[in-house]
């Protein structure tokens, strides 16, 4: 049984902490996520942060494998950088995660397994109460956007994931109620991943003039 995102959520940043981050990419300049500043403290008692630099970190949203929950390698191809960002407490998370690709073809590609992989993974699980499911739509954010909801007994986890060039964005949100994919619930991610996606273009290697 795979375990769900919102005990993983806990459950890695649990584990994370103490663990000094990864060194920043020079790609991914120090300080360029949103949440970075937040992540260095200081926090309160019952906040756990991780930062994760490694180029190979799973991404967040991964319908089929929860390779970033897990912590198992990326498969996705092209990827020259990356930055995560997890905050847990107690059984909430929110996340952030840039991940930058070679080339504009190569983040595009992401994007399209990640829709592909939606619609293949939608439900799993057998009995009712080990069924999770995840529905999305897509989002008029970035170059290409989508919205999507993971839900299972436990509650929902929220994630929103934009293309801006050769940048692939991805925000989450773990915790309350699933009640479908009404656009107020993920107004906060989206406005996160709006800000982002501008602020990309300031990378050279993210490309936006070739987008």
């Amino acid at each position: 049984m795979v375990k769900t995102g919102i005990v993983l959520a806990a459950a890695t940043a649990a584990l994370a902490w103490g663990v000094p981050a990864q060194a920043a990419s020079p790609v991914l300049p120090k300080g360029f996520l949103l949440t970075e500043k937040a992540a260095a403290g200081p926090h309160k008692p019952d906040e756990r942060w991780k930062v994760d630099n490694r180029r190979t970190t799973g991404l967040l949203l991964d319908p089929c494998e929860h390779r970033y929950w897990s912590g198992k390698k990326a498969t996705d191809r092209g990827r020259i950088a990356s930055r995560t960002i997890v905050k847990s407490v107690e059984v909430e998370s929110w996340g952030e995660q840039v991940a930058l690709y070679r080339d504009v073809k190569a983040a595009k590609a992401v994007m399209k397994d990640l829709r592909a992989d939606l619609r293949r993974c939608a439900v799993s699980g057998g009995e009712e109460y080990l069924r999770t499911t995840y529905t999305s739509r897509p989002l008029d954010v970035g170059d290409e956007g989508i919205r999507a909801l993971h839900s299972d007994f436990e509650g929902a986890v929220r994630f929103v994931a934009v293309r801006g060039a050769a940048a692939v964005l991805i925000y989450m949100e773990a915790g309350g109620s699933a009640r479908g994919l009404p656009v107020k619930d993920f107004r906060a991610l989206v406005k996160q991943a709006g800000t982002m996606a501008a602020r990309v273009c300031a990378l050279p290697r993210a490309r936006c003039h070739r987008a």
